[in-house]
């Protein structure tokens, strides 16, 4: 019962000071001192002082102070990944299968092994994928957390399917357990791509964004229910078909990505908090052009894909040049899911096609690299002392 009331170092920490001072401790007794501690000032001065440094404090009493250091701790995580397998098409059934083997944390192809922390198969379903990958970012989010999710993977793998292509992706199910809560927050949405260096505001009207705008002018619609979201987000899948219509040859080269707002105030006994954070989902251009159409790409949709791998492989390879943050528009607007404050899942889609294993070979050399790049985690939350004047 006493895990319950205090941390699990916090009771061994003051188990260890009743041994020092007695042979027998009895639960009564730990009981009793733990109930003392947790209400003396000096006990948190203490413990603000030897875990995080704190000398002195702004706040109304150093039991609020420590709880907000702990609270905004820095935690590194590395970057989770996931490969996820299409399965083939009807107009496929006639053609060779890859020898692709699927385990549950690994990938075998052309006799190599890579590992990850989720393998979904061709039976797999949308699901599966949300519940193993989305969801504990959708949970860190609400508290505080940033997030980002990345589909990475050659054309007609299933990237766009699973990050927003239909009501069951990836967005659509965030959205719907975000307001299943019922949590009182005050949430916000974005859509837009980046396309040949320019930025394309997909829920702003088409005659005000002919040019091209930059981020900061980013239209951030704020929605109120699960309906006003969706609402928003066909709005904006609808001009971005339009746009893939009009322009497909280049199309596989443009970023689409999603970002949602957060800031949440939760009432506590001397104040409250306030919670923020942003929860991106990517849809990554191309990591491979589809089968005999290379030389129509233009060559700064290919520029931008480059500079996203060497930001990434900048992080933890000691040898490369500092982390280039600066070279696109795709790399200055993500650069804060790489080596920065953010829970980030990067997902590499696959085609279970035995003409495209080089193509699914390059994706998860590339997905398992991801995973040493370690991010260092911390909440954004602000305390607002009601007892201070």
């Amino acid at each position: 019962r006493m895990l319950d009331i205090v941390p699990c170092d916090l009771f061994y920490e003051i188990a260890g000071f009743l041994n020092e001072a007695s042979d027998l401790v009895t639960l009564s007794q730990l009981n009793r001192t733990c109930h003392h501690l947790l209400n003396e000032e000096v006990f948190w001065q203490r413990r603000a002082n030897w875990e995080f440094g704190i000398k002195s404090t702004t706040k109304s009493s150093w039991k609020v102070e420590y709880q907000s250091c702990y609270e905004q701790r820095i935690i590194p995580t590395p970057v989770k990944t996931a490969i996820r397998c299409r399965p083939p098409s009807s107009q496929e059934a006639s053609n060779t299968l890859a020898k692709l083997e699927m385990l549950p944390q690994s990938v075998s192809i052309n006799d190599q092994v890579f590992s990850f922390d989720h393998s979904f198969d061709t039976n797999s379903n949308q699901m599966d994928v949300f519940t193993s990958t989305c969801l504990p970012l959708v949970k860190g989010f609400l508290n505080g957390i940033n997030g980002a999710m990345y589909a990475w993977g050659p054309t007609g793998t299933g990237r766009t399917h699973t990050i927003h292509g239909d009501s069951d992706s990836m967005i659509h199910r965030s959205l719907q357990h975000i307001f299943d809560q019922k949590k009182e927050m005050q949430l916000r949405i974005s859509f837009f791509i980046i396309h040949l260096e320019r930025i394309e505001d997909l829920l702003q009207d088409p005659d005000q964004n002919r040019r091209g705008i930059s981020i900061q002018h980013l239209e951030k619609k704020q929605v109120f229910n699960l309906n006003d979201a969706i609402f928003n987000l066909k709005n904006g899948q609808e001009r971005w078909k339009k746009f893939v219509e009009a322009d497909s040859p280049l199309s596989i080269r443009s970023w689409t990505i999603i970002i949602l707002w957060m800031e949440r105030h939760v009432t506590i006994p001397m104040g409250k908090k306030i919670y923020s954070a942003q929860l991106s989902f990517v849809d990554c251009a191309s990591s491979c052009a589809p089968r005999n159409s290379y030389r129509t790409l233009d060559v700064r949709g290919r520029h931008s894909i480059r500079s996203v791998t060497n930001m990434i492989s900048a992080l933890f390879d000691q040898s490369k040049p500092p982390t280039p943050y600066r070279a696109t528009q795709a790399t200055r607007i993500l650069k804060h899911t790489w080596g920065n404050n953010c829970q980030t899942v990067m997902l590499g889609t696959l085609s279970p096609m035995e003409c495209d294993v080089q193509q699914s070979e390059m994706t998860l050399k590339f997905v398992s690299c991801c995973s040493k790049v370690i991010n260092p985690v911390q909440k954004k939350v602000q305390y607002v002392d009601d007892q201070m004047p």
